[in-house]
């Protein structure tokens, strides 16, 4: 008899990213288990500030709807381990954590040094299953699926690695689901993200494709601000192999003030190819939605 890939044996912890796929995972986990999980796996979403409202709308609704604890972690320096344990209404709205992390570093993370998805995000999580949870080794489950073959076998590969020990599960991948299944199961929901497929939610994470950033900035042009701002503090100097100006995000395409303006004056530009450049958030080896 095939094993369900959705029975998941603790110790556990699913990392819910707050969006679809994870949604989507949590729920059939949820299913898979009559509804209500072992005492030995946890849900824990990682709250960056940089969220947008309707990802932490759609975080507190999965657990109030389907009656399940979803923990909320945040980094912060001067709480033990890093963590501070928030709720939906103490959560960072304004990029707070993000912010005070980059503030620290003196420098803001980029493609190649991600130090942002690694600090907020999977140590955030690592550090509640290890001391809230007092666990010396567990299941780290993620929402990646099998039409991301790239994601599922860095994931792979990332696990044996990790010191922390977790170890990877990826029961969406092993069920063999595709972005179809998830968007056609939402369908039928009655509920949903209140987001369009494009935005994410991280709102200008700089791993999206350009076409993204210019869409999103098109339509909320006062997310820019924010990163805009991160840009302008004063930068360390660059160290041997890393990008030369350290301030910026990415040194492949303009500031983010200069993207918004090119929004503001023109719109989104002709030159944005969806298919012309690597997007960043489905390749990050990470990531943990």
């Amino acid at each position: 008899m095939t094993r369900d890939p959705y029975c998941i044996a603790g110790p556990a912890v699913i990392s819910f990213s707050g969006g679809r796929t994870s949604g989507y995972m949590l729920k059939h986990i949820l299913d898979a288990h009559g509804g209500a999980l072992p005492d030995d796996v946890a849900v824990v979403f990682a709250n960056t500030g940089k969220e947008r409202p309707e990802t932490l709308d759609f975080v507190q609704e999965c657990g109030a709807r389907w009656n399940v604890q979803i923990t909320w972690v945040e980094y912060d320096w001067d709480e033990p381990h890093r963590t501070r344990i928030v709720s939906h209404n103490g959560a960072a709205r304004n990029g707070e954590p993000f912010e005070a992390l980059i503030d620290r570093k003196g420098f803001a993370p980029n493609p190649r040094l991600r130090f942002c998805t690694s600090f907020l995000k999977r140590d955030r999580i690592d550090s509640y299953a290890r001391y809230w949870l007092g666990w010396t080794s567990w299941s780290s489950v993620l929402g990646l699926r099998a039409d991301e073959p790239k994601r599922v076998h860095r994931q792979r590969s990332c696990s044996g690695r990790r010191r922390t020990g977790a170890t990877v599960q990826l029961p969406l991948a092993d069920a063999h689901v595709t972005e179809r299944d998830v968007l056609d199961w939402w369908a039928d929901q009655p509920f949903d993200l209140a987001l369009k497929s494009h935005e994410g939610n991280c709102d200008l994470c700089f791993l999206k494709a350009r076409w993204k950033i210019e869409a999103i900035m098109r339509d909320r042009p006062d997310l820019a601000r924010w990163w805009i701002a991160q840009e302008a503090k004063p930068g360390k100097s660059s160290a041997k192999g890393h990008c030369p100006d350290m301030r910026l995000f990415r040194i492949d395409r303009e500031p983010y003030a200069a993207l918004a303006d090119q929004v503001a004056r023109q719109g989104v530009l002709a030159l944005s190819d969806p298919a012309s450049e690597i997007d960043w958030e489905r390749e990050d080896c990470v990531r943990t939605d």
